[in-house]
């Protein structure tokens, strides 16, 4: 089965970087369980929300079962309310490697 690359680019809401980083520290320990890994973070931080996105988010899972099973994943979903507070926007693009 091929690896899945995962491209995530994110904008938060109003400056609400704390939130997000909390709610990033606790995807990525849901993402390592289903085998992902992190490739690359890119961060800025200081742009205005029009110019583009706060992170961009390159992540390597085994298949697309695993990242499709990271989407569901029961404690993902319930820091539904964390993302929505703290997330305005999200552009995912998946590749098989």
């Amino acid at each position: 089965m091929p690896n899945v690359v995962v491209t995530a680019r994110l904008w938060v809401k109003d400056a609400r970087f704390a939130d997000f980083e909390a709610f990033e520290a606790r995807a990525f320990q849901i993402m390592a369980r289903h085998g992902a890994e992190i490739v690359l973070i890119e961060q800025d931080h200081a742009q205005v929300l029009r110019d583009g996105p706060h992170e961009t988010h390159v992540l390597r899972f085994p298949s697309r079962e695993a990242f499709d099973a990271y989407r569901v994943d029961p404690e993902l979903l319930e820091m539904s309310n964390l993302r929505a507070a703290c997330i305005l926007r999200t552009e995912v693009s998946l590749r098989q490697e």
